[in-house]
């Protein structure tokens, strides 16, 4: 069994991310850690306090897709 990861470990892993791309990171990058934030919030592997603070760390994207598996979308439109 796999232990949950600890919000100072996935904190640091985007903070290298964005450092290593001049202090912001890319969109596909971006992108990228929206879904697996995603994935980690839905899999109950992190709070949603720390989740909400791991989030804020990325770049809020328009029509982010994690955003939209994570809500759901009217299949009928």
């Amino acid at each position: 069994m796999s232990e949950k990861p600890e919000f100072e470990e996935i904190r640091d892993r985007i903070q290298r991310h964005a450092d290593h791309h001049g202090g912001q990171l890319p969109e596909q990058l971006a992108l990228a850690w929206s879904g697996y934030l995603a994935a980690l919030i839905e899999w109950d592997l992190v709070s949603v306090s720390d989740h909400e603070r791991l989030v804020s760390l990325v770049p809020q994207l328009e029509n982010d897709p994690a955003v939209e598996i994570l809500l759901g979308t009217d299949v009928s439109h």
